[in-house]
């Protein structure tokens, strides 16, 4: 089937794009959730009451937040303060153009590369294309850069980002998983607050995971 592919004239795209669905895959910790913030600043979390598991770990895909940053919580973790999620909010809103070149790679991948391959031949439409990756990758590692105190890349953690992203531009493609910033990892429950069908899947999941769940924790949050 591989073969097929890539001897095809779409080969070389849709290749890519399979790069980019592994490389997007999220290994969550037993009792941690993936959540994002709407517009309106409030927290939405992701969760499976029958999660798939991979070496114990619940499998989530970063492309799921597509070109929007997002954070992990926990279920097993205290509370933060009200200052600190509002504080995280603030910095989701203010980077949120960050992740426009992730939509700008996807674009090249999905519509742009696929389209001039179909008009003009693949040698033409990588000839087009490929610069475009390229220079797309390079203004992001420079825009990244120039916020890394924000977004809180130590220089080993930038270095390795430059890296992947020189050498695979299409890597872009999941920007918001290599900034995902752990600093803060609210509880998970304080983020649900009273959605009862969403503590019914957390609770499931956990058990799942067969995780102690105190019997309290649903109701003081419910």
């Amino acid at each position: 089937m591989l073969e097929t592919i890539a001897s095809s004239s779409f080969g070389f795209w849709s290749i890519a794009v399979l790069i980019v669905v592994i490389d997007s895959v999220v290994l969550l910790a037993p009792g941690e959730f993936a959540f994002a913030f709407d517009r309106r600043g409030k927290a939405a979390v992701r969760a499976a009451a029958s999660p798939y598991l991979i070496r114990s770990k619940d499998l989530s895909f970063a492309l799921a937040f597509f070109a929007r940053p997002f954070f992990v919580s926990s279920a097993t973790m205290p509370d933060v303060s009200e200052e600190e999620l509002a504080g995280l909010a603030r910095r989701a809103s203010q980077h949120r153009s960050v992740y426009l070149y992730s939509a700008v790679t996807a674009f090249l991948l999905l519509a742009a590369g696929p389209a001039l391959t179909a008009f003009l031949g693949i040698p033409t439409a990588l000839l087009i294309v490929l610069p475009a990756l390229y220079a797309n990758a390079l203004v992001a590692l420079i825009d990244v850069t120039l916020a890394r105190r924000q977004f809180k890349l130590s220089g080993r953690a930038l270095s390795s980002l430059a890296f992947e992203l020189i050498v695979c531009p299409v890597l872009v493609t999941n920007l918001n998983k290599r900034l995902l910033d752990r600093s803060i990892v609210p509880n998970t429950l304080q983020l649900v607050g009273d959605d009862r069908a969403l503590q019914s899947r957390i609770k499931a999941n956990l058990e799942f995971h067969e995780l102690p769940v105190p019997p309290m924790r649903l109701d003081q949050h419910g």
